[in-house]
């Protein structure tokens, strides 16, 4: 969701710069890109070291989950492509899933600020025990929609969310802005989700069944 379908990388750096200069800590770029793709524990407890101490990571976790819901929920900011790229695939008839290592909360406020949109399940981190780098998510995506994982193409940006998707035996397409990703068997690589029709998920799908000797 995050930094891939939606835009919001931008508002979880001015949230999170905010916050913690409030608290007597330059938050600099480099701690941005170590808190890429969360999970959001992950990301409290970071900065609450940061902090040393002085709050806790369910504090400041407390509180970057109200202040993102509340931004996103007013503005949705869609990557470039994104929307129509989902509503082609809508239209084909093929399921699709949102996974999120955000929790329910801020995915659900994404989804009230969408007057569009085309996923059939959803999750977020707090739906299952383990989120991103773990595949949970994404295996547990696959049950809810009823489809094969090995048959599903997952698109990520982060250097955790790659990690989580390959690891849950899908063909992946990355869309990185962040981070460098190197193209590897069942891994590709794109520039923007413009670059691309469904013409070309339904030939990468092909060459999934290719792959999978099926």
């Amino acid at each position: 969701m995050d930094g891939l379908f939606l835009d919001s990388e931008p508002q979880w750096h001015e949230a999170e710069t905010l916050m913690m200069r409030e608290n007597g800590y330059d938050w600099k770029p480099e701690d941005q890109l170590h808190c890429l793709g969360g999970p959001l524990r992950r990301v409290a407890e970071y900065m609450s070291n940061c902090l040393e101490g002085r709050k806790s990571p369910t504090e400041l976790e407390a509180i970057i989950i109200a202040e993102m819901t509340d931004r996103l929920s007013r503005k949705v900011p869609l990557m470039p492509g994104a929307l129509a790229l989902s509503k082609a695939i809508h239209g084909s008839g093929t399921k699709q899933g949102l996974v999120s290592a955000s929790p329910r909360p801020i995915v659900d406020g994404v989804l009230r600020g969408m007057s569009e949109k085309y996923f059939d399940v959803t999750v977020g981190a707090g739906d299952i025990e383990r989120t991103k780098p773990f595949p949970d998510p994404y295996l547990h995506a696959a049950k809810l929609l009823g489809v094969d994982i090995e048959q599903s193409l997952i698109f990520e940006d982060s250097t955790t969310g790659i990690t989580a998707a390959v690891a849950s035996g899908a063909f992946v397409v990355a869309v990185p802005h962040y981070v460098e990703v190197q193209e590897q068997p069942r891994l590709k690589v794109i520039a923007s989700f413009e670059d691309i029709t469904f013409a070309d998920l339904e030939k990468w799908a092909e060459v999934n069944q290719r792959e999978l000797g099926r």
